[in-house]
């Protein structure tokens, strides 16, 4: 199937590639019918809608924001996405990006759950209180990158004891 899009030109789609949100997103209730867009060398990947050709949204993977960042679906949701097992489960964020990129956020209270096995999709809302919808992308970056070095740091520091 080819796509005509305003970001990325012609694409073509396989229809195995197509991830349906029944219900929409949040604020695109019309749009249930999107492919993912992958960059090479990128954190971020494009939801590309098949059905609007202007409506993309960025998306990145939400344990590169926090990484101890978990998603706990509700019974209705599991069983409207029909899943077997975590296992099938990917999970993305929302990014919003302004004119100065520095401000660039990411949603982490309402993230996107894509069942990978039937390609059925939903964007929840998490109401543990944990997370909030406008997480600075590269500040929490950092963040990751400093604990990850912290933590390498700490485990070589224990290797020279023992």
């Amino acid at each position: 199937m080819r796509v005509q899009t305003e970001r990325f030109g012609e694409i073509v789609v396989d229809q195995n590639e197509i991830i349906s949100f029944p219900q929409g997103l949040l604020g695109f209730d019309d749009y249930t019918k999107f492919v993912i867009i992958e960059q090479p060398d990128s954190y971020f990947l494009f939801l590309q809608s098949t059905e609007e050709q202007s409506l993309a949204f960025v998306l990145v993977k939400p344990e590169l924001i926090r990484s101890d960042y978990q998603v706990s679906l509700e019974g209705n949701s599991v069983k409207e996405l029909e899943f077997h097992s975590a296992d099938e489960g990917k999970v993305f964020a929302i990014v919003t990006i302004p004119e100065n990129i520095t401000d660039m956020t990411a949603n982490l209270q309402a993230p996107l759950v894509i069942n990978t096995r039937n390609n059925l999709a939903k964007q929840v809302v998490l109401m543990e209180g944990n997370y909030h919808t406008r997480h600075n992308v590269l500040a929490e970056f950092q963040r990751t990158a400093f604990e990850g070095q912290k933590q390498a740091k700490s485990k070589q520091d224990v290797r020279k004891t023992v």
